[in-house]
């Protein structure tokens, strides 16, 4: 009886040595690809850069990736002693105001020693430009715009003068008048340069600081309630034609 017991305990021990002594070998055998498996799950799948971030484009997403200039204005705002207003009122830019007059704009101008400002209408049209060229050291050309001998929309173009002004400090000049803007972002032109942008949004007036390459700085100013009417008015024109 005890020979039986001891030749059964053989036979499953054998088997059992030979089963794991299969899993062993098995298991050297996978190995190698179970860690590459392994070592692709950690690393992830190599991203390919898409046509965007080529070029130019790649440009603008080494800007958004380190995020735009100019959104840690306000906390070393603090430490400058800059008060940031929180509701502005803003009716135009410096002297000029919405509504005022073509007439009324060349005077103010000329009364400024800007020298013969021009002003442009189209044919058939209820829009008027007037141009005043180098008004000022900063600034070399402002545009204002009428609609039916109304002002609504300013256009300022600084000059190099301001070359070397970082983004970051003519922002913060720029939120001392208008407050904090609503959103900034970053644009590639067509060489591959980032142009910032920054815009307020106030209950009168539309607002939006430009910044090109080589330090050249735009602010576009426009009437919220123009802009409605030449909304309604261009939907209205389109119902009538269709």
């Amino acid at each position: 009886m005890d020979d039986k017991i001891k030749m059964i305990a053989l036979v499953l021990g054998g088997f059992f040595i030979t089963f794991l002594i299969s899993i062993v070998i098995f298991w050297i055998i996978l190995s190698p690809g179970q860690q590459r498996a392994v070592q692709m799950a950690e690393v992830g799948t190599p991203q390919v850069e898409s046509p965007m971030e080529l070029s130019g484009g790649r440009a603008l997403a080494r800007a958004r990736e380190e995020r735009v200039p100019g959104g840690e204005v306000l906390a070393f705002a603090d430490v400058l002693g800059e008060s940031i207003p929180l509701e502005v009122e803003v009716h135009g830019y410096d002297w000029a105001t919405w509504g005022m007059g073509v007439d009324e704009v060349l005077s103010h101008l000329r009364e400024d020693g800007v020298q013969s400002p021009e002003s442009f209408s189209p044919e058939n049209s209820d829009f008027t430009s007037v141009v005043a060229l180098n008004p000022d050291p900063k600034r070399f050309k402002i545009e204002y715009r009428f609609y039916n001998d109304m002002l609504f929309h300013i256009e300022v173009f600084y000059s190099d003068f301001l070359k070397n002004t970082t983004f970051n400090a003519f922002l913060l000049s720029k939120m001392s008048e208008y407050g904090r803007p609503y959103e900034q972002y970053a644009t590639v032109d067509e060489m591959g340069k980032v142009i910032l942008h920054a815009k307020w949004d106030t209950e009168e007036s539309l607002i939006e600081l430009v910044s090109r390459p080589n330090g050249f700085y735009s602010l576009f100013i426009s009437s919220q309630l123009t802009l409605i009417r030449l909304e309604d008015a261009r939907k209205s024109e389109e119902r009538l034609t269709f």
